[in-house]
């Protein structure tokens, strides 16, 4: 049994657990430094001195700062993760899942704007994308899924791939993220949703969904 003290690393990652007293003191410090400055200037010592732990208790857990960056990261979109794949397993038509699932991401980084900062904003998504950590969002992976189950259906359009209309979805929220920053967050991000979700929706809808006949769904059973 794992020591309660201990975090666990996210299973894409082969690292000793850390102890959250680690975790807890670390990460506030992690996530104000790399959301406000640049990440190419910020240094593993003077977060070692903030965090009041030395510089070799940090290296003993992370050898650089992107694998310490990369892995908080991961820690982060956990809660995301888990939000969004609900959506998507949720009961509804393909169409009404999407959103649920975008609605998710929405809120998520509103109440988060420092990880979407990290995320969208100053991560070296080059090195970021070699990382393991990368592939651990499975997130766009089930939508995806979710897509082609429309395509199916002809709730969504098969003549475009799956993969192309999912980053359809998720390059039209770092856009508007982006945005929502540059106006420097003067209006709900969440609240974009319900305007900007139908304009997409209307490029992808396949001809059942476009009909208006009423799309019967398999009703959600547990394992």
């Amino acid at each position: 049994m794992a020591n309660k003290a201990d975090v666990q690393q996210p299973e894409t990652v082969n690292a000793k657990s850390i102890p959250v007293t680690v975790v807890a003191r670390l990460e506030p410090i992690v996530k104000r430094v790399f959301s406000e400055g640049d990440f190419h200037r910020v240094d593993m010592r003077p977060i070692a001195r903030e965090a009041g732990m030395s510089f070799g208790t940090i290296y003993r857990y992370f050898t650089d700062k992107e694998k310490m960056l990369f892995w908080f990261i991961a820690r982060w979109l956990d809660e995301l993760q888990m939000v969004s794949i609900a959506a998507l397993d949720s009961e509804g038509t393909v169409i009404e899942r999407i959103r649920r699932f975008m609605l998710a991401h929405f809120t998520f980084y509103e109440r988060n704007p420092e990880v979407g900062r990290i995320i969208f904003m100053t991560v070296p998504l080059d090195r970021w994308m070699q990382d393991e950590t990368f592939a651990y969002r499975d997130g766009t992976k089930r939508l995806r899924g979710t897509i082609e189950e429309g395509q199916k259906t002809g709730e969504i359009r098969s003549d475009v791939n799956s993969l192309m209309i999912a980053d359809l979805f998720t390059g039209m929220f770092n856009r508007i993220f982006l945005m929502w920053q540059y106006r420097g967050k003067s209006y709900s991000l969440a609240e974009q949703y319900d305007a900007l979700l139908p304009l997409i929706e209307a490029g992808v809808r396949g001809p059942m969904a476009a009909s208006g006949k009423k799309i019967r769904t398999p009703r959600k059973t547990g394992a």
